[in-house]
């Protein structure tokens, strides 16, 4: 990692001379400086946002995936570069060798450290590359070829795969999972994450169909059980989620990955007592789990009573998965009254209902400040109501696979800088009907300045509103520049006419 870590210092250094993404990435350089990898890692992945095509931001980022051990994902990131970008960068294919061989993947990282020092005779990693082959092939020389290619292909195939699901990647990665078990129809993991890719794109029955299937040709298969316990749960099937939970009450699994498995499972339906039965079991053992672990762990040990554990867990949480900063499950069990829950759900079914664009897209909207379990039932209940409308259905899809839309994004700053109060509402509608004619009008939105249209469209709702405002208070508001203010203003009223 050393030899490594060194080679990204050295990409760096050309970094001053970007045009784009500079002020993120000079942020990410000083954060990995003081070995802050995860603040590096975001600000490298807003550069990337800004400035996609740019390999060095790119290869940047795979480095810091490297170090914190998330090597199919850097590997990814590196097969973007040589395949798209500059396949003269040739260092790369040394990482990509690097990043297999802490995989275990031996024969792959064989053939990149090949391929480095064919395509760079005297590059500067050309020792280390040597001394990467010297360790290789004490590792390949035990191994049986032709079995072991095929299994390698295999386990990159599926790393890729789950690595895609975390992406949200989901048709992508129903085609590589349909490929696997095409080459492979008994690998019952790639059939559960082909499951799961279908529950996501909300094909329900063609999710169960497939669990079915597993089940009827690998009986017991516990990942299959735990996947349709979740099913059941989110689809409101209380009869047979109190059925299947007393059948796995009665499992105890030899395996670290299956009882992970199970605790996880018990803790997302909510479970708390038979999740940490099994968490914390693992958790004595000395398991180092990965983000998910911790998490589930915290909010089990939290609803049985054991806030020191939840505490400590959430510190690794932390750690692993900064973004589930604000899921605390002590700031979770403080969420607003039933009351309130029953007057947000009412109000979003009666906007689903309404037969503006733009008031729908609202109450998609709202439907994200509810819990995940809440989401996807009310989400079911209110799409027979919604529009066959291709934004519609986009941002219906965004919503059920919990991505954030970009249109939402805007309507987040919008809320944070006007702040709640009785004028929000409306402000929000006519932002979601402004953003209705960015779409019927093509506009360009690949590149979103999230301010530049929060801060046009809250000047022409004032405004219309009769407000005293100028487009220097607006800019000062949302802490951009005048001239952009009066870009985004003069592209707001040619829709608007």
């Amino acid at each position: 990692m050393g030899k490594h870590s060194n080679a990204k210092n050295r990409v760096a250094q050309v970094v001053p001379f970007l045009q784009t993404g500079d002020y993120y990435f000079e942020k990410a350089l000083k954060a990995y400086r003081k070995q802050d990898l995860y603040k590096a890692k975001r600000y490298l992945e807003r550069a990337m946002e800004l400035d996609p095509k740019d390999p060095i931001i790119v290869c940047q980022l795979a480095t810091v995936l490297t170090e914190l051990g998330e090597y199919q994902q850097s590997n990814q990131l590196l097969f973007t570069i040589v395949d798209e970008m500059d396949e003269e960068l040739a260092d790369c294919y040394y990482f990509i060798a690097n990043n297999y061989a802490h995989l275990g993947l031996f024969q792959e990282a064989q053939k990149y450290a090949n391929r480095y020092m064919d395509k760079h005779e005297d590059g500067e990693f050309l020792e280390d590359a040597e001394d990467l082959l010297d360790l290789l092939s004490i590792e390949v020389e035990d191994e049986e070829d032709d079995f072991h290619q095929q299994d390698d292909l295999l386990i990159v195939k599926q790393e890729k795969a789950k690595l895609l699901l975390e992406q949200t990647k989901f048709e992508e990665a129903m085609d590589l999972l349909n490929e696997i078990i095409t080459d492979y129809p008994e690998f019952w993991s790639a059939h559960n994450n082909l499951a799961l890719t279908h529950f996501y794109l909300n094909q329900v029955d063609e999710a169960m169909a497939i669990l079915d299937d597993v089940l009827q040709k690998s009986p017991g298969n516990l990942h299959a059980l735990c996947n349709k316990l979740i099913f059941y749960y989110y689809c409101q099937q209380d009869e047979q989620v109190t059925d299947l939970t007393n059948q796995l009450k009665l499992v105890y699994p030899i395996s670290i990955e299956h009882r992970y498995k199970l605790g996880a499972t018990f803790a997302l339906i909510g479970q708390y007592e038979l999740a940490y039965k099994w968490l914390r079991q693992l958790y004595k053992t000395g398991f180092e789990g990965d983000g998910n672990f911790y998490y589930w762990l915290s909010h089990s040990s939290y609803h049985i009573g054991n806030e020191t554990l939840a505490k400590n867990a959430w510190i690794r949480t932390m750690e692993e998965m900064p973004e589930k900063e604000g899921e605390e499950p002590w700031l979770v069990a403080k969420t607003s009254s039933d009351y309130d829950q029953m007057k947000l759900v009412e109000q979003i079914k009666q906007k689903c209902k309404n037969s503006l664009i733009e008031e729908q897209l609202h109450g998609l909207y709202l439907v994200t400040r509810l819990k995940e379990k809440e989401r996807f039932l009310l989400l079911e209940h209110v799409r027979l109501s919604l529009q066959s409308h291709p934004l519609i259905e986009e941002v219906y899809s965004y919503v059920w696979q919990d991505k954030q839309h970009v249109v939402f994004e805007v309507a987040e700053l919008i809320k944070a800088e006007v702040g709640h109060n009785k004028q929000l509402h409306d402000l929000l509608s006519f932002w979601f009907f402004v953003f209705t004619k960015v779409k019927e009008h093509q506009v360009d939105f690949q590149h979103v300045n999230v301010n530049g249209w929060a801060s046009a469209v809250t000047y022409w709702w004032k405004k219309q509103q009769n407000e005293k405002v100028t487009q220097a208070n607006i800019a000062a508001l949302y802490s951009i520049s005048t001239s952009t203010v009066a870009k985004y203003v003069k592209t707001v009223h040619m829709l608007l006419q």
